[in-house]
C-alpha cells in the first residue's frame, strides 16, 4: 500500500473544505500545514459571518464572497513558521500580498493556475510572482 504524501493530503484537505462554498462560478479551498505537517487553518470562499451564503454577482472579482486563503490565515492557530499553504486555485494579487504579510508560510502549493486578466494585460505581476518575488517557494500540483 503506498501511503499519500503530506502534499497529497494537504491538496485533498482543501478540496474537501472547497465543497463547502456556495459559490456557483468557482468553489476555492485552502489548508494551512505547520513544518509538522499538521493543519493549523483551513477556509473557503464564502461571505462574512451572518450575511446571506451567495453570490452578489456574477461579474469577475464582485461575488462579495472573502478569499479561501484569507479564511484560512484568519482562523490558522499558527505554530512558529515554516507553514505551507495548499490551495484549490493559485492565489490572486491581494492574497498574495497578504499571505506574504501573514509572515508564517514559506511554501504554496496550488493545483489550477489563475490570472486576473486585467493585471496581466497591464504587465503587472500575478500572485505566484509575487510570492515568488517575496521568497515564498511557489509549486503548482502535478
Amino acid at each position: 500500500m503506498t501511503r499519500p504524501s503530506f502534499d497529497d493530503l494537504g491538496l485533498a484537505t482543501a478540496r474537501l473544505w472547497a465543497t463547502r462554498s456556495a459559490d456557483p462560478k468557482v468553489q476555492v479551498g485552502a489548508c494551512i500545514l505547520d513544518r509538522h505537517n499538521r493543519v493549523v487553518g483551513v477556509g473557503y470562499n464564502g461571505r462574512a459571518a451572518g450575511e446571506p451564503n451567495e453570490r452578489e454577482s456574477l461579474a469577475h472579482g464582485a461575488s462579495g464572497f472573502i478569499h479561501a486563503e484569507v479564511n484560512a490565515l484568519l482562523a490558522a492557530n499558527w505554530n512558529g513558521e515554516g507553514h505551507t499553504l495548499y490551495v484549490t486555485h493559485e492565489p490572486c494579487s491581494v492574497c498574495a500580498r497578504l499571505i506574504v504579510n501573514s509572515r508564517r508560510v514559506s511554501r504554496v502549493v496550488f493545483a489550477a493556475p489563475y490570472q486576473e486578466e486585467a493585471r496581466v494585460s497591464a504587465g503587472l505581476p500575478g500572485g505566484a510572482e509575487i510570492l515568488q518575488t517575496a521568497g515564498i517557494l511557489v509549486q503548482e500540483a502535478l
